[in-house]
């Protein structure tokens, strides 16, 4: 049998497919904003979570025909993979959103300037109770400068956005702001904290989440497999030839790295462009000093990451690939719309990441469908080797100093 035929033996119906294609991407996505909600939508959205994957798994067919351990079995392993999945959005191990810097809300609204000219400024729209601008900047103030320098007429907003970011170099500072308050000219000084990070990674403990996460996530999709009669070979998972895959883990790195590099140049010409550049460079010097400052070894973060890195391969590519291309009904579709959710999974290190990621994502896709035939150890070993290396890197500018140096804003212009 073809590794193509035997990937969709006892393949689901299309209906069933795209059920167990999305019960999968939520249980991916859905952990990492949920400490963000109060107690009721936290619990409403896991027993949605329960009843969707029991509905799928349907145990009581087993329990109906007589076949009661395995009912009961498949119960408490969902459980089991449901809670794992959940358990840092529960926990508070994920998604745990730090204060805001300055906390205010604010618009752009044009005024006469001297000699007529027409100017924007930014406008103070909401001050956000408790934060640190609450009782110091008031609703309705405009925000001509801060920190001595006049904000610039043609974006202030943006500008005005990356001065409080900036400010202080990320650490806690104190503020000053020029402000046009009912016509009249003050400086108002606001003590801010450190720049929150949006990193999934700024808690020391985040990987143990992470490892946790990949492992809840893998079960479920062990569970589903098993529902429809199916098993690690519909997954690509082959036991043949392991050590060839080991090697050839090798050159899908190297162009992993290629990929990666070809995708970067443009983007980072659409980044000045668009002027994104510091923006992009302050969510990735926060994702690499978050990843830095969890006080992992190299051999360690391997480790994890062959976990980690090899539930992101078995989700993306060997579970949702597979079930895409059902519903689709071809590769080429299959691989780029798997790469796309892959890729928003890492909003957290920006717009461009996304498509970067992305692009590696499909990559990754284009190698396990068309280069090595459904044959996924390679890939995921690849994914995890990319990963450490990257980490090491990361490891190394950081103890030398020059990944402060890299991702320093650039000064604002005269």
């Amino acid at each position: 049998m073809s590794n193509d035929a035997q990937l969709f033996q006892n393949a689901p119906s299309r209906r069933r497919a795209l059920s167990e294609a999305a019960l999968v991407l939520v249980t991916v996505f859905v952990p990492g904003s949920l400490a963000l909600l109060d107690l009721v939508p936290r619990l409403v959205i896991t027993c949605l979570l329960a009843a969707w994957g029991l509905a799928l798994l349907r145990p009581w067919v087993d329990w109906r025909a007589g076949q009661i351990p395995r009912a009961v079995g498949a119960v408490l392993l969902f459980g089991l993979a449901l809670g794992a999945s959940m358990a840092g959005g529960w926990l508070g191990g994920e998604g745990v959103v730090p204060p805001p810097r300055l906390g205010v809300q604010h618009k752009g609204v044009s005024v006469e300037g001297d000699g007529q000219d027409v100017q924007k400024v930014v406008e103070l729209t909401r001050v956000v109770p408790g934060a640190p601008a609450d009782g110091r900047l008031e609703v309705g103030d405009r925000i001509l400068g801060v920190d001595g320098q006049m904000l610039s007429s043609s974006d202030p907003e943006e500008e005005f956005q990356e001065r409080i970011r900036t400010a202080g170099d990320g650490a806690s500072t104190e503020m000053r702001f020029i402000v046009q308050r009912k016509g009249e000219m003050s400086e108002v000084k606001v003590p801010v904290g450190p720049t929150p990070n949006a990193s999934p990674f700024k808690r020391p403990d985040a990987i143990l989440w992470l490892c946790l996460r990949a492992l809840g996530v893998s079960l479920l999709v062990g569970l589903l497999l098993w529902r429809d009669g199916q098993g690690p070979a519909q997954l690509g998972l082959v036991r043949e030839g392991l050590g060839r895959e080991i090697l050839i883990s090798v050159p899908v790195v190297v162009g992993a790295y290629a990929a990666n590099i070809a995708a970067s140049i443009p983007l980072a010409l659409l980044g000045v462009f668009l002027k994104l550049t510091d923006k992009e460079l302050m969510a990735r010097k926060e994702v690499a000093t978050g990843l830095v400052e969890m006080g992992l070894s190299v051999p360690v973060f391997a480790a994890a990451m062959v976990l980690v890195a090899g539930f992101e391969e078995l989700a993306f590519r060997g579970f949702l690939v597979p079930r895409l291309k059902l519903l689709l009904g071809n590769w080429p579709a299959a691989v780029v719309l798997s790469a796309a959710l892959f890729g928003l999974g890492h909003f957290y290190e920006g717009v461009l990441a996304v498509v970067q990621t992305a692009v590696l994502g499909a990559y990754f896709g284009f190698v396990f469908v068309f280069v090595r035939r459904f044959r996924l150890p390679s890939v995921m070993l690849a994914h995890a080797a990319f990963n450490t290396i990257n980490f090491t890197l990361m490891l190394w500018l950081q103890r030398s100093g020059m990944l402060e140096k890299i991702t320093a804003p650039r000064p604002p212009a005269p």
